[in-house]
């Protein structure tokens, strides 16, 4: 078997977001597409006119009797032609579905989004905690270490204030680091059911502008809602000329008379009635309407163009973003060559007695401080690409 790049890439994460949201999300969607579908259904029967079921009752004595007279119909006045109205209005129907539907699994793909970038910065919000604890580690040791310098006579006490107060900034810092995740771990948990402590991200890659842009939910949607505008437009041209309808009955009476004689005898009859009648509705305003509903559909042509540019710009946006975040990477690579080197020396200095222990911690907290830096800029950068994948509408597999 073989998976091409691209999904590979694009797979786990629609796996993913099949078991992501809670199940009174998923409720919630498909109720939205199971609404859809029955507006669509709707519409598209919207043209056929309904059955017209018609009973009658009656007693008069305006003939000296009492004469009883009941009947019942069916009929119907249904268009049969109207110069294509009938058939854009089945179209538009089905191109409306189509259109809406994909409106839901926007609205999917947004919550997938959600819960991702709210578990993105969970997980981020957990590693700057642990940062906030090294460097606390290290405030305490720069309070122990110039408070013996200033027990020695040889320490300042403004120094020994500021890193008193740097360390309770750190400390209020980790509270306030601490409530953000539990907020974090809230709003999740609207989203999703799973355990975000435990929750496994997935890892993206930069696809091809091409596939980002010819795959996109939005763009996709945008070609979509062209066909239902230039659906609604012949619609209304179709409206505004000549229609022929179906006119047909079937009937049936009764006539009972208190008082029969030869001339006044009961009876029953039942009989149709069929035929077509053509109409051409003169409207003042047709020809606005009409250009109202062109307008509409000439909009939606130039809202594609503007969608692919606006999608061009977010992607360059998004590689500039990701290789800045690279560039840091490579700034924190090098700061951890540079601590390495420090350490090394300060062993050496240890050994000569010009160093102390302290000072070797200080060190490996800040080397380790830089060690969970990158971890944050690897998270920040995934969490850039999911805005590439999480609208692609589409993902193959070869075998």
């Amino acid at each position: 078997m073989k998976i091409t790049k691209f999904a590979l890439l694009i797979f786990p994460m629609f796996l993913f977001g099949n078991t992501l949201l809670n199940d009174l999300k998923k409720q919630e969607l498909n109720y939205d597409k199971q609404y859809s579908i029955q507006d669509s259904k709707d519409t598209e029967k919207s043209w056929v006119n309904p059955l017209m079921l018609q009973y009658s009752y009656s007693k008069d004595n305006s003939i000296g009797t009492i004469t009883t007279t009941k009947t019942f119909s069916i009929s119907v006045n249904q268009p049969i032609f109207k110069s294509g109205a009938i058939y854009y209005s089945i179209k538009y129907a089905k191109n409306a579905k189509s259109y809406n539907l994909g409106n839901v699994e926007l609205q999917r793909r947004e919550l997938i989004k959600q819960a991702l970038d709210l578990a993105y910065d969970y997980k981020i919000n957990i590693i700057n905690e642990e940062i906030i604890k090294l460097n606390i580690k290290n405030a305490k040791i720069d309070i122990q270490k110039k408070k013996e310098e200033f027990l020695n006579g040889v320490g300042d006490s403004t120094l020994l204030n500021n890193a008193v107060l740097t360390l309770n900034s750190l400390k209020l810092n980790l509270e306030d680091l601490q409530m953000n995740s539990d907020n974090l771990k809230y709003s999740f948990a609207n989203i999703s059911s799973l355990n975000i402590d435990t929750l496994k991200l997935p890892q993206f890659r930069i696809i091809p502008i091409n596939r980002y842009i010819n795959h996109n939910l939005d763009l996709v949607q945008q070609k979509r809602l062209k066909k239902v505008k230039k659906d609604l437009y012949k619609m209304q041209i179709g409206n505004q000329l000549l229609s022929v309808n179906l006119n047909a009955s079937l009937n049936w009476q009764k006539v009972d008379y208190k008082d029969s004689s030869p001339i006044l005898q009961d009876s029953s009859s039942d009989y149709y009635r069929v035929g077509l009648s053509i109409n051409m509705p003169i409207s003042f305003n047709a020809l606005n309407k009409i250009e109202k509903t062109k307008l509409d559909y000439l909009k939606s042509q130039i809202l594609i163009t503007d969608k692919k540019r606006v999608l061009i710009n977010q992607y360059n946006s998004i590689i500039r973003q990701v290789n800045a975040i690279n560039k840091k990477i490579k700034i924190y690579k090098s700061n951890i060559n540079i601590y390495e080197s420090l350490i090394s020396s300060t062993l050496d200095s240890i050994e000569a007695g010009n160093a102390t222990r302290l000072d070797l911690e200080i060190l490996q907290n800040s080397k380790k401080t830089m060690y969970l830096n990158i971890q944050i800029l690897k998270l920040q950068k995934q969490k850039l690409l999911l805005n590439l994948y999480y609208k692609l509408n589409n993902f193959s597999l070869t075998f």
